[in-house]
């Protein structure tokens, strides 16, 4: 109960809003008093409750023998109408703020501790990339963006991916980078970074159930992050074709050609 109480007040319903409608939908048609004691709220609230749920479409009144009596719309009409009404809002939004966008100050950045905030983040990126994606990833981070992929796919949007470790996509260019186990070994942690139509970019650490993620539009971020993974793709596409004699000169997982502060044959 209190799992689906958290998800209907995360629709805007308040609390005493989302246990009536639970209430009713385990049992209807009800009256009010029935509704309170069922419910737990209590019986000098319940009346202003009921008054709102119905003007959210939530809930609708018959009459019974000898008083009015409740019963709650479908949960499927419950979302819908949720639905359209966000979309509605939106797209008002959208329209209004539209005008000041330009003002935007995109030097700052902005800091994600959160992991399903950051995901959030990464997916919106997706959602409304129009021209390129360039994204490095793990398959514990490609998952939950996988469809979100697609559907960028068949907007047309050009997709680069360096994914650590097997992938199973069918859409845009995927390299598979050939030293993952080593990384994650030096590291202790994934790497994340996503770059959008080379104008907003989101670099991120996993480790553990520590997240440290950093958004940002600012033109520098954005350069390094797009740079980072296109060299990654130069390499790996060099490495395809020459696998044999780099294993030969730099080892059997490139260790030499990794170590940067020395250049020994």
């Amino acid at each position: 109960m209190k799992t689906v109480i958290h998800k209907l007040r995360q629709l805007g319903l308040s609390e005493y809003e989302a246990k009536a409608y639970f209430a009713l939908l385990k049992e209807n048609p009800l009256t009010a008093y029935e509704i309170a004691k069922k419910s737990g709220i209590p019986t000098s609230k319940v009346y202003e409750v009921i008054k709102r749920l119905e003007g959210r479409q939530a809930v609708q009144s018959i009459h019974g023998e000898h008083s009015r009596m409740f019963i709650p719309a479908s949960p499927e009409e419950l979302i819908q109408n949720y639905r359209s009404v966000m979309e509605d809002n939106l797209c008002s939004v959208k329209h209004e703020l539209s005008d000041i966008k330009g003002g935007m100050d995109t030097s700052y950045t902005w800091h994600i501790r959160e992991y399903e905030g950051f995901i959030l983040k990464a997916r919106r990126m997706v959602d409304t990339a129009v021209t390129s994606l360039l994204l490095m990833t793990w398959p514990s981070e490609m998952a939950p963006l996988l469809s979100a992929l697609e559907n960028a796919a068949a907007r047309g949007v050009k997709i680069a991916v360096v994914h650590y470790g097997p992938a199973r996509t069918n859409f845009g260019q995927v390299y598979i980078h050939p030293v993952e186990d080593t990384i994650y070994e030096q590291k202790g942690a994934r790497g994340f970074t996503l770059v959008a139509d080379a104008k907003e970019a989101l670099n991120c650490k996993i480790s553990g159930r520590e997240t440290e993620a950093i958004w940002s539009m600012n033109e520098g971020f954005v350069i390094m992050a797009e740079s980072y993974i296109c060299h990654d793709i130069y390499q790996m596409k060099t490495m395809k074709r020459l696998a044999p004699l780099l294993k030969e000169k730099f080892g059997e997982h490139y260790e030499k050609m990794r170590d940067v502060y020395n250049d020994n044959d």
